[in-house]
C-alpha cells in the first residue's frame, strides 16, 4: 500500500449516494488511491397525501430545521409542487452542520442558527439554549432519519413536528455489485457516511452471507452515530475523524494507512 502518494493502491469503498459519491471518489484520487463507487443509497421524493394541509400550515411554524442537504432539496421540491414560496413564509431556519448550511444559502434559504457541533443532539441541547421560548418547528426530514432533536425540543416544551419529504432506498443493482467487491477482495478500506449506508450494507452482507471477507477490513465513519451503527453490527471501525466531513476522513484514512504500511 506504499507509494509516491499517501493512498497510492489503496483500494477505498465509497457506500454513499451517487450524487456525494463523486466528491468523495475525487479526494480518494487525489491522494493516489483507488475509489471502488457502489452507492448504497437512492433518494427519492415521498409524495404525503397530506401534502397540501402542509403547505397550508407552514406560515404558523417560527423555524424550519433543515438536517440534511436531501432534506432541503426535497422540501423544496414539495414547496414547488404546491406552489409555496418559502420567502413569503417569514420563517427563520436553521441547520444542522456547515455543508447543509452552504447548500440552503446557494438555494436562495438564509440561515439563522446552526450549532458548534454538526449532530443532531448537539443541535437540540444549542437550539433550545438560544431560543428560550415556546418556538414552533418543522423539520423536513427522510424515512430513516433519528427523531432525536423533535423529541428534545418536543420535551423542552417547544412544539416541533417532523415531515417525511423523502426516502432512503437500497438501489436495486448495488447489492449484485457489492456482493461481487467483496468477494473479489476489492475493498481494503470500507467507508460508511451514515447510519443508512452500514444498514444497507450489512442487509446485502447477510442476504449473501459474505460476513468472512470483510473479516478484518478496516471500516472508516463519519460520525458517532454511523460509528455506533457499525459497532452495534460488529464492525470493528478503525477510522473515525473528530470533524465529521469527508475531508476528514479521508486525512483520517491517510494517517491509518501511514502507521499500518
Amino acid at each position: 500500500m506504499s507509494g509516491g502518494k499517501p493512498l497510492d493502491g489503496v483500494k477505498v469503498l465509497i457506500t454513499r449516494g451517487q450524487s456525494g459519491a463523486s466528491e468523495t471518489a475525487s479526494r480518494i484520487q487525489a491522494e493516489g488511491g483507488i475509489p471502488v463507487v457502489v452507492p448504497l443509497l437512492k433518494f427519492e421524493a415521498r409524495i404525503d397525501p397530506s401534502e397540501k394541509e402542509w403547505g397550508g400550515s407552514l406560515h404558523t411554524y417560527d423555524w424550519i430545521l433543515f438536517t440534511s442537504k436531501n432534506g432541503v432539496h426535497f422540501f423544496l421540491e414539495a414547496m414547488d409542487r404546491m406552489g409555496v414560496s418559502l420567502s413569503t413564509l417569514g420563517v427563520r431556519c436553521a441547520a444542522v452542520g456547515e455543508k447543509t448550511a452552504n447548500y440552503c444559502e446557494k438555494r436562495g434559504i438564509p440561515i439563522d442558527f446552526i450549532p458548534t457541533e454538526y449532530t443532531g443532539d448537539a443541535f437540540a441541547s444549542e437550539f433550545i439554549q438560544a431560543i428560550n421560548g415556546n418556538a414552533k418547528v418543522l423539520v423536513p426530514k427522510g424515512n430513516l432519519a433519528r427523531n432525536v432533536i423533535s423529541e428534545e425540543l418536543n420535551r423542552s416544551g417547544m412544539t416541533c413536528h417532523e415531515w417525511i419529504v423523502y426516502e432512503t432506498v437500497l438501489p436495486e443493482e448495488s447489492g449484485d455489485i457489492l456482493k461481487h467487491v467483496l468477494e473479489r477482495k476489492e475493498a481494503d478500506i470500507i467507508t460508511f457516511t451514515s447510519s443508512s449506508t452500514v444498514h444497507h450494507f450489512m442487509k446485502v452482507v447477510k442476504s449473501h452471507s459474505l460476513g468472512h471477507f470483510i473479516e478484518g477490513v478496516p471500516m472508516a465513519c463519519i460520525g458517532p452515530i454511523t460509528k455506533e451503527t457499525a459497532e452495534q453490527y460488529g464492525l470493528h471501525v478503525k477510522i473515525s475523524p473528530k470533524v465529521y466531513t469527508v475531508n476528514e476522513m479521508v486525512e483520517a484514512i491517510k494517517t491509518y494507512i501511514q502507521q499500518h504500511d
